[in-house]
């Protein structure tokens, strides 16, 4: 196929992924559970620093409204915090932060991850204030939750 075709098809994909982690193609939710894991584990960065989803060798360009990465469980491990995104990899998470809406954002690779509700909910049996700032106590490590910046920019590879 003619590499022009190839990126217009890319850039018209339709699909989009919401701040609460679905997937929706042409404005219509995609709510077939193996189709959205498969989207979920093709989600990376294109060359040109856009998020896109992969499926086998094929992808295409997504419309991310919040953060592209969701972390949908999290547990400790002595004083590291780890959490299982919804690719289904588990990962440590490098830093908390609060963002609008009062969600939670990790770091996972250099990359913002939104914690999902469930997520959220099981830290708060380690969740303490102190001066005014919120702080995770876990395994005597005190991990301060920090404020988040919001969407990044395009990040070019």
């Amino acid at each position: 196929m003619d590499p022009a075709e190839l990126q217009l098809l890319r850039e018209a994909s339709g699909l989009r992924l919401d701040k609460e982690g679905r997937f929706f193609h042409r404005g219509g939710l995609i709510e077939h559970e193996r189709t959205i894991a498969v989207l979920h584990k093709g989600v990376h960065r294109a060359a040109d620093g856009r998020w896109a989803t992969r499926i086998g060798s094929e992808w295409g360009y997504l419309d991310v409204e919040d953060a592209a990465l969701f972390v949908q469980q999290i547990a400790l491990d002595g004083p590291r915090l780890r959490g299982e995104l919804l690719t289904g990899e588990w990962e440590e998470l490098s830093s908390l932060a609060s963002g609008a809406d009062d969600a939670l954002y990790a770091r996972v690779h250099g990359e913002r991850a939104r914690l999902t509700r469930a997520a959220q909910a099981s830290l708060l049996p380690w969740l303490f204030e102190k001066y005014g700032r919120y702080f995770l106590d876990f395994a005597g490590t005190q991990m301060p939750i920090g404020t988040d910046t919001g969407p990044e920019p395009i990040k070019p590879l």
